[in-house]
């Protein structure tokens, strides 16, 4: 399966220092699921590091980003 990055401007605040999962998912062409990024994280396939505030996940931008540029093809 190929993934291709998005421009940062599809998100809702490029700006931002973290993404939602909502967000990473919409990075991908096409988007994946919550259930994809989960299953591929714990494959080992995204070495993604998840900061938790209350019951929400975020993913540093920066780190999303750099993982993506790995997996380009």
């Amino acid at each position: 399966m190929k993934t291709y990055i998005r421009t940062e401007i599809e998100l809702i605040n490029p700006d931002a220092e973290f993404l939602s999962l909502k967000e990473v998912g919409k990075l991908f062409s096409p988007p994946i699921s919550y259930t994809t990024l989960w299953k591929w994280q714990k494959q080992g396939k995204l070495q993604l590091s998840p900061y938790v505030l209350g019951n929400k996940k975020f993913y540093k931008a920066s780190e999303v980003l750099q993982e993506l540029e790995k997996h380009k093809k």
